[in-house]
């Protein structure tokens, strides 16, 4: 049985595609944002991905991008839907290997035709997409290292932080964006994370969620945070944060939570 994973925010759109798909003889799986949907894709491995544009935590175009570059995901052939009437939309889910682009509202038998197109045989992309598919990226540490995820879209401050760390004998690797955490923390499996709380595509606390729940073993987190909000600290204990740190913070500090999460 073909497996389709229908990442839409719309709970009702997504429960009739659901409906619709499971009539066809297809297994189907849900996810409303971006994160969940990287997560259930990694997960489930779908044989076909309907992906709708416009999502919390993520727009749908960054996290076809983020399943490209994964290895166990990149080969998926993925639907885009969106009710966006921008003219540029097309070039860039071709620039992203789609193999289909529906415009809502749609026929729900349209779509069924094109997700069976898409499971006759290889991947067909949408015309004027390159043939060509981009070498995995896998990410590793060196052996008896410990590794340090830090994810942090301040650029200035990850690559600091990195340098720091690398510097005090750990293997750093950077994520910039909530989605591309978690996709970093799958693929390093990190000895323990850094982790700012406010992210693009998603804020730091759905993104320890999404880490934790995924981890053979609970993961040490440290928390950074600009944010002034008493309950955020709460926060994160609830989610067994190692450490807590207001910017700015000292870095020695930081890094004495670092060895201290780690040894």
């Amino acid at each position: 049985m073909h497996k389709v994973l229908i990442i839409e925010d719309d709970e009702k759109t997504a429960l009739a595609l659901c409906l619709r798909l499971k009539a066809h003889g297809y297994a189907t799986w849900m996810a409303s944002d971006g994160i969940s949907g990287l997560n259930k894709a990694t997960r489930c491995k779908p044989d076909v991905i309907i992906l709708d544009i416009a999502l919390p935590a993520g727009n749908g175009l960054d996290l076809a991008e983020h399943l490209r570059r994964m290895p166990e995901t990149r080969a998926i052939p993925v639907i885009f839907s969106t009710a966006s009437q921008d003219p540029q939309l097309r070039k860039k889910v071709i620039e992203r290997g789609a193999v289909g682009l529906l415009w809502k509202p749609y026929d729900p038998d349209t779509l069924v035709s094109v997700v069976k197109h898409a499971l006759a045989g290889p991947p067909r992309r949408l015309p004027g997409a390159s043939a060509h598919a981009d070498k995995a990226h896998v990410e590793g540490g060196k052996p008896g290292v410990k590794k340090i995820l830090i994810v942090e879209d301040d650029q200035k401050v990850a690559m600091a932080l990195a340098v720091r760390m690398k510097a005090a004998g750990f293997e750093p690797f950077i994520a910039n964006d909530a989605l591309s955490g978690v996709r970093s923390a799958m693929r390093t499996q990190p000895d323990a994370v850094v982790l700012d709380i406010s992210l693009p595509a998603g804020d730091g606390f759905t993104v320890a969620e999404r880490i934790q729940a995924n981890m053979p073993a609970p993961m040490p987190i440290i928390f950074l945070t600009a944010s002034k909000r008493t309950d955020l600290r709460q926060r994160a204990r609830d989610l067994g944060a190692v450490a807590f740190f207001e910017k700015p913070y000292e870095a020695e500090g930081l890094l004495a939570a670092v060895r201290h999460a780690t040894g």
